[in-house]
């Protein structure tokens, strides 16, 4: 398995290296050379990890930077607590910037591949963006993943039309916001990825307050165990008055 990258720590791992500041020619040229990865982007991506960004998809505890001139940047002085990670299946966590709650399922050891692969965090931050209320907030997530280095719009199956929301290092995320019968799509189509090995683990993120129920995506999990051979990553989002 290929190393985990996460771009916010290769952003604040090449300025460690600088001696805490630097210019984000200079970030590219660094994580290009120790990760093979070329981030084009990476200005803006830096400008939307700055404390004082207003439109930043980032969550506040990862705005890790400060602006200090032209395309420079330096670390913020102070820690940046990491965002706690639900542990347990069918646990709750609210986030208070967005006012989100989560309910998490973890079916055949998924949520332990997730963690080993240092994915979790990451996708939980992307859960939490999100009631899932509107088409645009399913692509709210895929922009913060696509920002973190998710590649989006993947398709691993013979017809190339079926894609997946989001895909890194055979980890393979769905946003469904309307038809349970889309979940079921899914879970049919990456059978076949899981059979080639091009697939660990799916993640679904859901709605919990309306099709496809998260409670209705867990029981047909568990009523359908036998034929769904790889683990899947159930999360499942409402506002937090609505819990």
């Amino acid at each position: 398995m290929s190393p985990f990258f996460n771009l916010k720590d290769a952003v604040v791992e090449a300025l460690t290296t600088l001696g805490g500041s630097g210019t984000a020619s200079e970030v590219r040229e660094y994580i290009k050379s120790k990760y093979g990865k070329d981030w084009k982007d990476i200005g803006k991506i830096m400008d939307d990890l700055c404390q004082e960004s207003e439109s930043s998809f980032f969550l506040p505890e990862d705005k890790v930077l400060t602006k200090i001139g032209q395309d420079k940047y330096s670390l913020k002085e102070t820690g940046v607590p990491e965002l706690p990670e639900a542990n347990v299946e069918s646990s709750k966590a609210a986030v208070p910037s967005f006012g989100i709650e989560r309910t998490v399922f973890s079916f055949r050891g998924a949520e332990e591949i997730l963690q080993r692969k240092g994915q979790l965090s990451t996708i939980l931050q992307a859960a939490s963006l999100t009631d899932l209320s509107s088409t645009d907030e399913h692509d709210k997530i895929q922009h913060f993943l696509h920002k973190n280095m998710w590649d989006v719009e993947v398709s691993l199956f013979p017809v190339a039309a079926y894609k997946l929301d989001a895909f890194k290092e055979k980890t393979a995320i769905e946003i469904e916001r309307s038809l349970i019968d889309a979940v079921h799509r899914s879970l049919f189509r990456c059978l076949l990825a899981y059979a080639k090995k091009q697939l660990d683990v799916l993640v679904f993120i859901v709605p919990t307050y309306k099709e496809p129920k998260f409670e209705q995506v867990k029981r047909d999990l568990q009523e359908f165990k036998e034929i769904i051979p790889y683990p899947v990553y159930l999360i499942g989002v409402a506002p937090a008055q609505l819990s």
